[in-house]
């Protein structure tokens, strides 16, 4: 609240000095905020995709991506500032499908998650993460020995956000 407040403070200020439109500068205001608090959501755009091995599952329907620090050629996240990040994933398998992943934090498995195999089940991970500048984190297949299919057309999803 205090942020909006000063950019209000801010604006007018500004507005009033230069002579410029208001809505401009508060528009620019916003996003200036905005750019500052990073944030991705992204689904599997395929109607169903089949892991195998160690692949990173990567979400290809980026719905949101502000500050761009979200790569969907890759699957991972990459942190532009140091805070305390919430990061979840929703995994739908088809069928009967049992899928098995884990959030990695660089390349190390940070959490578990799996679909327990019965008809069209899904499994959400919701996390509070600790991360630095620079770190990357996304989500890997974790069963080497099977193929397991996940459902996309927006059942599948990958979200990160900074709180603080």
């Amino acid at each position: 609240m205090f942020e909006l407040i000063l950019i209000l403070f801010v604006v007018s200020a500004t507005s009033q000095a230069e002579g410029c439109k208001f809505d401009d500068v508060i528009q620019e205001k916003i996003e200036d905020v905005l750019k500052e608090r990073p944030a991705f959501f992204a689904f599997v755009k395929s109607a169903r995709v089949t892991f195998t091995g160690h692949d990173i599952l990567k979400f290809d329907d980026v719905i949101t991506n502000i500050g761009n620090h979200y790569d969907a050629t890759t699957g991972h996240f990459t942190v532009p500032k140091p805070g305390l990040y919430e990061i979840s994933c929703l995994l739908y398998g088809v069928g009967a499908s049992r899928v098995t992943f884990q959030i990695h934090k660089n390349d190390q498995i940070f959490a578990f998650g799996f679909t327990p195999g019965r008809e069209w089940n899904s499994n959400t991970v919701s996390l509070l993460m600790e991360l630095t500048k620079g770190d990357k984190v996304y989500v890997k297949h974790r069963g080497p020995e099977r193929r397991e299919t996940v459902q996309g057309n927006k059942h599948s999803y990958f979200s990160g956000r900074l709180l603080q």
